[in-house]
């Protein structure tokens, strides 16, 4: 009996904050998929922008913590010493 009771609470628990996102405009996951498939991509300029600046500061932690500029391919003064090997 305990275990019926505590089935029905939660369902209603979940149906009323169902009925709270619906009345206040927050859209439901289904709805948002749907969005989502319909919406454009951003312009091709700004993830260029994005990707690059991603890529940037990347770059700019690994320098900082490997002491290589991964950039331009050549070590640079710090706390490692990296040596070239032979192919």
């Amino acid at each position: 009996m305990a275990a019926t009771a505590a089935a029905t609470v939660t369902a209603t628990a979940a149906a009323s904050s169902c009925s709270k996102r619906e009345s206040a405009g927050i859209a439901a996951p289904a709805d948002m998929a749907k969005k989502a498939k319909k919406g454009r991509s951003p312009p091709a300029e700004e993830m260029e922008g994005f990707f690059a600046a991603a890529e940037g500061d990347v770059a700019r932690r690994f320098a900082a913590k490997y002491n290589y500029d991964v950039v331009a391919d050549a070590p640079m003064d710090g706390r490692y010493e990296w040596v070239r090997l032979r192919p």
